[in-house]
């Protein structure tokens, strides 16, 4: 059933209660539980059940990805030899939580000299470099393993032949045609589209690996984080690792983890993955987007109480001037648009040499949300080369369209949603031309709008502490997982209840039939006009249980709201 408003398109699932509610009946939770898990693929109980109970004890051993066994052996040899081997991360939050991982793996198995290094994202860019090789030769390392990078490493690869170094690659990122000649490559995409690993993070190959090393899986707090933040699908394995991650942080909290929460302003109590991908990651990004990465991977590897304030309060000060920078980048990037910007574009590329390179990603993110077209964001250097971010739109595999778009590149990766790019400063508007081609041919015509994909159609009367709580045990919830999102037609917006917050925010209370359910609206403050003069709503919301000051009540924390009335149109 599709539904239209100016803001998103509404798509709400259907079901047939003949096949949900046996479902519903074998797990012994509500109907409308049972509904949004058969949308959501699941069909028998036992995978029901698989869902409702993530566990490392579904995670697949370590020895089902190729070249896990050759890579496990040969730094079994490094030990034995007592070997110098270099850890080699990325400087994001995947990369940093992998590396950090991995080292400590490494110590745990028995070896002693253990290094670790990140790559200066506005000096160096992305993943091990042949200087990177050059460096760690001379410093007498005989083993490189990387983390989160390295797939496409061919120069360093062979400057590590040259070198008498062996190079181990763990990464995830998609394959770009042969593979370095590596000692050995743990990559995920090298496996069939079935594969139970298909999906992991750079961190959660490196979780694999380092198992494989110590028999069992450790640091999953590690694992979770770099998982969240790396915007990975939340279904199968990688829900399994962040439930356990999440509940080991919350048995025993990092000491680095726990400053860098209270840097955040986080209340002790336990860590979500909601907590994950907005308040921690990003302050673990923030290094790298700005420097190397470096206080980031320190923070996780300190057992020093004193150090591990000073390092969150870095990493805390870089997240506020990131935010800074991306704001002026966004007033520009929108100043520009509000001049060329056509409705019938289906992408969008822009370039400046004032941009930072750090942040382009995040600006990006943000124009493709503000105008729902595929967008790339180029920051140009002095030397005539641009570095850019690309972010997607859902139906358009943005890596692919950068294959095609190979001939202005001087180089890229990524996956189907986000990539990154390297390119002449000359080349740009051929490139602009040519990624506008790709998107016109994979777009349809007319106006591009985002949908919501709503689960289900509740009644506000079904809306209780035990669905509540049935519905928190589809958490781990994120990418791939998202919260359910329910909705409740023909309900009245209470006029004495409607008020706006600091921060663009509103409450109000919502009355269907007999039920009164508070709500909160998060940047929802311009709707508030439209819900005064509404005479009837429909709500688009995730349902929660809201704690203050020691009472627990149930609150709707709306997504969207489609107002009925001529005169009142919510926008």
């Amino acid at each position: 059933m599709n539904i239209r408003t100016d803001r998103y398109e509404w798509r709400v699932g259907n079901g047939d209660r003949r096949e949900y509610l046996p479902l519903a009946r074998a797990l012994d939770i509500p109907p409308l539980v049972g509904q949004i898990l058969w949308q959501r693929g699941v069909r028998k109980p036992e995978d029901g059940a698989r869902f409702l109970n993530p566990s490392m004890e579904h995670v697949s051993p370590p020895s089902g990805l190729t070249d896990m066994d050759r890579a496990a052996a040969r730094i079994a040899q490094a030990r034995d030899r007592g070997e110098h081997v270099l850890v080699f991360g990325d400087y994001d939050a995947d990369g940093i939580t992998g590396a950090a991982l991995l080292s400590r793996a490494l110590r745990r198995f028995g070896l002693r000299e253990v290094d670790t290094g990140l790559p200066r994202r506005l000096e160096e860019g992305y993943g091990l470099a042949p200087v990177h090789v050059d460096t760690a030769a001379k410093a007498g390392v005989d083993l490189i393993i990387t983390v989160d990078n390295g797939t496409t490493a061919y120069a360093a690869a062979e400057a590590a032949a040259q070198a008498g170094v062996d190079l181990i690659i763990t990464d995830h990122h998609q394959l770009g045609g042969e593979l370095p000649p590596a000692f050995a490559v743990i990559n995920p995409q090298r496996e069939s589209a079935e594969h139970p690993c298909r999906n992991l993070a750079g961190v959660g190959v490196a979780l694999k690996l380092a198992w494989a090393l110590t028999g069992e899986p450790h640091d999953l707090d590690l694992a979770a984080l770099g998982t969240v933040a790396d915007i990975v699908p939340l279904t199968g394995e990688n829900r399994d690792i962040v439930a356990a991650g999440l509940e080991a942080m919350n048995r025993a909290p990092r000491l680095g983890l726990d400053a860098l929460a209270a840097a955040a302003g986080l209340r002790k109590g336990p860590r979500t993955a909601r907590q994950l991908a907005f308040q921690l990651g990003p302050r673990i990004n923030a290094g790298g987007r700005l420097g190397d990465g470096r206080a980031g991977l320190d923070l996780l590897l300190t057992d020093d109480p004193t150090e591990a304030r000073t390092l969150a309060k870095e990493l805390g000060a870089a997240n506020e001037e990131r935010r800074a920078i991306e704001q002026d980048m966004l007033d520009d990037a929108l100043a520009e648009l509000d001049e060329t910007f056509t409705p019938g574009q289906r992408s969008i590329v822009l370039s400046r040499r004032s941009w930072h390179p750090g942040v382009i990603g995040i600006v990006a993110s943000r124009v493709q949300r503000r105008y729902y077209r595929p967008a790339v964001l180029i920051a140009l250097g002095e030397d005539g080369m641009g570095r850019g971010s690309a972010r997607s739109i859902a139906g358009f595999d943005i890596a692919g369209a950068l294959r095609e778009c190979a001939g202005h590149l001087e180089g890229f990766g990524g996956h189907h949603q986000a990539a990154g790019m390297r390119l002449a400063e000359a080349e740009i508007s051929a490139f602009r031309d040519s990624f506008e081609a790709r998107a016109a041919q994979a777009l349809p015509s007319g106006d591009l709008r985002p949908v919501l994909e709503a689960d289900v159609h509740a009644s506000l009367s079904e809306i209780d502490a035990r669905l509540i709580a049935n519905l928190q045990r589809l958490e781990p919830c994120g990418h791939g997982n998202p919260a359910p999102i329910l909705v409740a037609q023909g309900c009245h917006a209470l006029p004495n209840s409607i008020r706006e917050l600091r921060n663009g925010h509103m409450r109000m209370a919502a009355r269907q039939e007999g039920a009164v359910l508070q709500c909160v609206g998060f940047g929802l403050a311009s709707l508030i006009p439209a819900l005064q003069a509404a005479e009837s709503v429909d709500l688009a919301f995730t349902p929660s249980f809201n704690e203050w000051r020691g009472e627990t009540t149930i609150q709707l924390e709306l997504k969207d709201v489609r107002c009925e009335s001529p005169a009142a149109v919510c926008r």
